[in-house]
């Protein structure tokens, strides 16, 4: 009866330790910091920003059209994928970083199976201006 007792409060004892070394571990979480949460400041479009924005949109889907009958990746797209690309990266040369950088990630998207496609995209993508706080309202150029 003795053993038994023992038995008991070891066992309680050791879920009691276990309970608080649960527990150990600081009582805060870090913050997630979200792309949200950045807030900074926020470009004023003019007009004819918005419709080149409007239009590469159009140059996405036309793209992504024009990229449908790939199957595998290739070294070259056809001519009018390229061609649709080249309009495309002249067209939204001119807008700030943060929107170039939204249009051309979809755009990446839309050829990915054109490896000169992709990588032309690649390199213009504006990465360390949206990333590292260049001058967000500039236009490239």
């Amino acid at each position: 009866m003795a053993d038994l007792i023992r038995k008991a409060v070891a066992g309680a004892a050791l879920v009691v330790t276990i309970a608080l070394a649960a527990g150990c571990g600081g009582g805060t979480h870090p913050r997630a910091t979200t792309r949200a949460a950045r807030t900074g400041p926020k470009c004023t479009l003019s007009a004819k920003q918005h419709r080149t924005i409007r239009r590469a949109k159009r140059m996405i889907a036309d793209m992504h059209r024009l990229e449908a009958p790939l199957k595998t990746v290739h070294e070259v797209g056809p001519r009018r994928l390229e061609q649709e690309l080249n309009r495309f990266l002249l067209s939204v040369g001119t807008l700030p970083p943060d929107e170039r950088g939204l249009l051309i990630r979809k755009a990446k998207s839309a050829v990915a199976l054109c490896r000169d496609c992709f990588d032309a995209l690649e390199s213009l993508e504006p990465a360390l201006a949206t990333r590292f706080g260049g001058r967000p309202c500039k236009g490239g150029g």
